[in-house]
């Protein structure tokens, strides 16, 4: 392995290594690459759809709820309040229908289910 010196912002240089036939990896396929060897790749792509959580019910309804599990084929979802719990019960089918829309694997979700929680 040869080494070579890069200055830096100051007096101290860094050693550079350099691997011959070697080229850089980037962060994101070394994380992607040790996310599936552990098997957390599919677990992560079955929650990514609570970072959208806001686009999937809307602002309003996303500032009152946050989905919390899930059980079985069920979305467990905390609200502020009992009234809230109703509401949303009401629109229920919609939200089970607009997460799927964000859902990898359709058959991952049948119900959704509204409890009383702190957010």
């Amino acid at each position: 392995m040869a080494r070579k010196k890069k200055a830096v912002d100051g007096d101290e240089a860094l050693p550079i290594i350099k691997r011959p036939g070697m080229s850089p990896t980037a962060v994101e396929d070394i994380l992607n690459s040790a996310l599936k060897r552990f098997g957390l790749d599919e677990k992560i792509a079955r929650y990514s759809f609570v970072s959208k959580w806001p686009e999937i019910v809307g602002e309003e309804i996303a500032k009152r709820s946050k989905p919390e599990c899930i059980r079985g084929k069920c979305l467990v979802v905390k609200v502020i309040d009992s009234v809230w719990a109703q509401e949303l019960s009401f629109h229920k089918q919609a939200i089970i229908t607009r997460l799927k829309r964000h859902l990898k694997d359709k058959d991952l979700l049948e119900d959704v289910a509204f409890h009383v929680g702190e957010l």
